[in-house]
């Protein structure tokens, strides 16, 4: 009964608080960093945007596993391997002292978990850098895996390593506090274009860029000149992942025009911009307002000052990702909150546009931003609570889940000190 308990509270988390959370979450912060609250004063209507555009990596991952039936038995022999040798002690401490001995620099394997987002491709990598230790541990302990000696088998998992290093890479892109869902779709369709990439690479047999594919491949030809590797069943599997995320991105093509709006305005058209999925808009006020939008050099100069802010950001996070310098990362002014601040200057006259602007930007493009919230609500919910109704749970997880910092000082001197009698 616990157990189903916890699972309706999920679904109906998922259902009602995904969407509201994440706009109050962005909305909050942007008042803390505008100051003027204007985004105080739109209404729910925002907040229900569309489920069809919630946590881009949630489905980037099911592309992942649509590589084929064969890819999925390299996998689940790995995790076998992996789990004899990591999950029983005697064996752990045996095969580090192995890895020791023979000089190896890694410390032993690692074992895979599926709530990890990287765990899959830092799996394969370790086990392929540790793949001949690994074979002769196996042959010491009387544990027979033929596959692990298979050609075949072998073209299939190095393919394998290579693929979801380029997976874990575009994963990593989609991660992150602040990330809009303009800048995901840009992600998903870089990636889809370097899978077309990938596809001639493969097709062509040059393997550029497929590093451990190609070592497999250059030795086997090295041994035996006249060997035949079959590359196009490769090329079938990047077919079909390229394929697969597509079917399941194809939507966000169809809605690139509403996104890019938040930082473009000047550059739409909108008779191309789907309105449908932002309830309560009136798309007659939306076309005036761009309209005088357009025309105003003041405020088209703003979104132009946005712009090379984004730039300026985009251009500081490269260089310390080269310099791996995360921490600093981590400290750079969210993307997001450049946009809300630019849109919170527009004045009243703009309302629509604000409340569409907003409504994209609540668009959870990331996995973190749901599980995150479910994390609190069962943080908040617990048997140590007297009384829990929706409202105060509402607003726990309001106060749990956003950024806004108020100025204590500043508010205390807005209000009547209590004088002595």
């Amino acid at each position: 009964m616990a157990k189903r308990k916890k699972d309706d509270d999920y679904r109906a988390f998922q259902a009602v608080w995904t969407e509201e959370f994440a706009f109050v979450e962005r909305a909050g912060s942007a008042r803390g960093t505008a100051g003027k609250g204007h985004a105080r004063s739109y209404s729910g209507e925002c907040r229900r945007v569309s489920s069809n555009y919630v946590c881009g990596p949630s489905k980037e991952a099911l592309c992942a596993k649509t590589c084929g039936q064969e890819l999925g038995e390299v996998m689940s022999l790995v995790i076998r391997v992996v789990n004899f040798i990591v999950a029983q002690a005697l064996n752990d401490r045996q095969f580090k002292a192995m890895l020791e001995e023979v000089g190896n620099h890694y410390p032993g394997l690692l074992l895979h978990s599926n709530v990890r987002w990287l765990s899959r491709g830092k799996v394969l990598s370790r086990f392929a850098a540790c793949l001949s230790e690994i074979r002769t541990f196996l042959e010491m302990k009387g544990v027979k895996h033929p596959e692990l000696d298979n050609t075949d088998w072998l073209l299939q998992f190095h393919y394998l390593v290579d693929i979801t290093g380029h997976l874990n890479q575009l994963n990593v892109k989609m991660q992150g506090i602040g990330n809009t869902i303009s800048s995901l779709q840009q992600a998903v369709f870089a990636f889809e274009s370097k899978l077309e990439v990938f596809l001639r690479d493969i097709e062509t047999g040059r393997l550029l860029h497929f590093e451990r594919l190609q070592q497999f491949r250059d030795a086997c030809l090295a041994s035996d000149s006249t060997q035949h590797l079959d590359l196009l069943q490769l090329a079938g599997f990047t077919s079909n992942l390229l394929q697969s995320f597509k079917a399941r991105f194809g939507e966000l093509c169809a809605r690139t025009g509403l996104f890019k709006f938040i930082t473009h305005p000047h550059e739409c058209v909108v008779d191309k911009i789907d309105l449908t999925c932002i309830p309560g808009v009136s798309i007659g006020d939306f076309e005036l307002e761009v309209a005088g939008l357009k025309a105003s050099d003041m405020w088209m100069s703003k979104f132009k000052s946005l712009n090379g802010e984004l730039e300026s950001l985009t251009r500081q996070r490269a260089e310390l990702a080269r310099e791996h310098k995360w921490t600093e990362i981590k400290n750079l002014q969210p993307e997001d909150q450049l946009i809300l601040k630019t849109c919170n200057e527009l004045p009243v006259t703009y309302h629509t546009m604000q409340c569409v602007s907003i409504a994209v930007l609540t668009m959870c493009g990331s996995t973190y931003a749901c599980e995150q919230s479910f994390s609190h609500m069962r943080n908040i919910k617990t048997n140590l609570r007297s009384r829990l109704t929706d409202g105060s749970l509402n607003a726990c997880m309001k106060l749990n889940l956003t950024t806004y910092e108020p100025d204590y000082k500043a508010i205390s001197k807005t209000m009547q000190h209590q004088k002595s009698h």
